[in-house]
């Protein structure tokens, strides 16, 4: 074989190396239904999804997203078989068992209430403490989860807020912690007629920023969040996409 022969092959060699991805493409994202940060149904999947795409596209990476219910989604991060999963606010707890991006954007929490007659009692809410006579409504999975059940709070979990309007409007749960722009775009939807009716109380359950949780058993996870995470930067110095904080 001449010597010029053996050099286009180890330049072939080269190249088509050189076009394997180093993390496997695309990458397995887990996400589920909440609009309008992220939905199988939303143009773009959402605007949180929408933001995560165009940080993948900085990194010339293709990400799969995968629908589930939240609890499915964090075991995937946890087991591996999923990157990462979105959004998810920081808990100690989760930090324990993921990794966490830089912050993508911001969720603001408030207990909802049904007041059918317009002359309800407002709920008073300083501390948990002052929720132990209510009934709660809750999504399994979520953040709060662990906190109220330490406070002793009655909590009745459904695995999506649409359920848990539901249960507001019929009465059946007293109060519901939902994201603010979720809860509205929820009741406008879906019961417009009732829209009147709904209420919230103050100060706010939460204000999260809000990340992506990322997995410490999918093959170099920590590389690809570190890459994701100077994208992410980069998309931001270049006005691709603007972050949102809870300033």
């Amino acid at each position: 074989m001449s010597l010029s022969a053996l050099c286009r092959i180890w330049i072939g060699v080269l190249l088509f190396f050189s076009t394997i991805p180093a993390y496997g493409n695309p990458v397995i994202m887990a996400t589920g239904e909440w609009i309008p940060y992220t939905s199988e149904t939303l143009e773009d999947h959402g605007e949180f999804t929408h933001r995560v795409t165009r940080v993948f596209q900085e990194m010339g990476i293709e990400p799969d997203y995968r629908f589930y219910p939240w609890r499915r989604c964090f075991d995937s991060v946890v087991k591996g078989r999923a990157w990462a999963a979105f959004p998810y606010a920081y808990t100690p707890e989760r930090a324990e068992k993921v990794m966490y991006s830089e912050p993508i954007s911001c969720s603001r929490t408030l207990f909802f209430y049904y007041d059918a007659t317009g002359d309800r009692e407002v709920p008073v809410f300083r501390q948990l403490s002052d929720l132990k006579p209510y009934r709660l409504g809750g999504i399994t999975g979520y953040y709060y989860e662990e906190t109220f059940k330490r406070a002793g709070l009655t909590v009745e979990y459904v695995n999506k807020e649409i359920y848990g309007i539901e249960k507001l409007i019929r009465g059946r749960i007293d109060l519901m912690p939902v994201n603010e722009r979720v809860a509205w775009h929820l009741i406008h939807t879906h019961f417009p007629q009732y829209a009147d009716n709904f209420k919230f109380i103050f100060p706010p359950l939460t204000e999260n920023l809000l990340y992506l949780i990322v997995s410490k058993a999918y093959p170099r996870g920590i590389e690809l969040l570190k890459e994701f995470n100077a994208a992410l930067k980069t998309c931001v110095e270049k006005k691709y996409i603007e972050i949102d904080t809870c300033k």
